[in-house]
């Protein structure tokens, strides 16, 4: 973007982002700017009635924001089937991140009767206008048979899309495919591969699979400094599960030895 910066919304399925109008002319810009300055204040009666304004003029834009107030209930009773006509006005005017919420809709059931296929559809319209959680979730679809016919070989193809665009949850289930076989030849050092990229970007799980992959030497040496530092990092961000597993490694370590690891998993990681 070059007129305006991303602004996070967010929803309860999917990240989502209000993004400025480039093909809108300069008034009807800050038109959104003064919009979005709204909802920051939490003026909601304020920002549903200038996105209101600028979706009548044709801002897809200020469709799919009217569609956030209405998904989480701001200035608005909730009410999931309003969102979605208003992503269905988006979505249908090509709109990448309207046709990602609509999928997630069909998903959930949310607003509209659940319905994989229609979801599917909606997931590959996005996916080609270059959003990378799109890509994701239709390897989550594949790899779990929903809408389509169980295929782990298509999933790892639209993991390796979105994880390419920077989607960490795509980066760690390109590792645990590679870790386990699925939808390509088991390849441990591929899978620690991924599995850091995504951990270096702060994943927690990826973090946590990286930590064991160094406890058991499975792609990468041995090392059990390393292993706790990847292990301390999940931790860290609350990760519950590996609090064990810490444990477990600084029983078997020296005092030392721990201390590095803690100050290693304090420091920030290299790329």
């Amino acid at each position: 973007m070059t007129v305006a910066p991303i602004r996070l919304l967010g929803r309860v399925l999917a990240a989502v982002a209000l993004i400025g109008a480039l093909a809108l002319p300069t008034v009807a810009r800050a038109d959104l700017a003064s919009a979005w300055a709204a909802y920051q204040r939490g003026d909601f009666a304020t920002a549903r009635e200038e996105w209101r304004a600028l979706a009548d003029l044709g801002s897809v834009e200020a469709a799919f924001n009217l569609g956030i107030l209405y998904d989480q209930g701001k200035g608005v009773a909730r009410d999931p089937a309003t969102a979605v006509d208003w992503w269905l006005m988006a979505a249908e005017r090509g709109f990448a991140p309207a046709q990602h919420n609509l999928a997630k809709s069909y998903i959930a059931g949310d607003g509209v009767p659940r319905d994989y296929v229609a979801a599917i559809a909606w997931l590959r319209r996005a996916a080609a206008g270059g959003l990378a959680r799109s890509e994701y979730t239709l390897g989550k679809m594949y790899a779990n048979g929903l809408g389509v016919d169980t295929d782990p070989v298509a999933a790892l193809a639209h993991y390796r899309a979105a994880a390419d665009m920077g989607d960490v949850r795509a980066q760690y289930n390109l590792g645990k495919a590679y870790r386990d076989g699925r939808g390509a030849d088991r390849d441990l050092a591929l899978a620690v591969a991924w599995f850091r990229r995504a951990a270096i970007s702060g994943y927690a799980k990826a973090q946590a699979a990286l930590g064991q992959r160094y406890a058991r030497g499975e792609g990468v040496a041995a090392d059990p400094v390393q292993a706790l530092v990847w292990t301390l990092r999940a931790a860290r961000q609350g990760l519950e599960r590996v609090v064990t597993a810490a444990s477990a490694l600084e029983a078997s370590m020296t005092e030392a030895r721990i201390a590095e690891a803690e100050r290693l998993a304090a420091a920030q990681p290299e790329p």
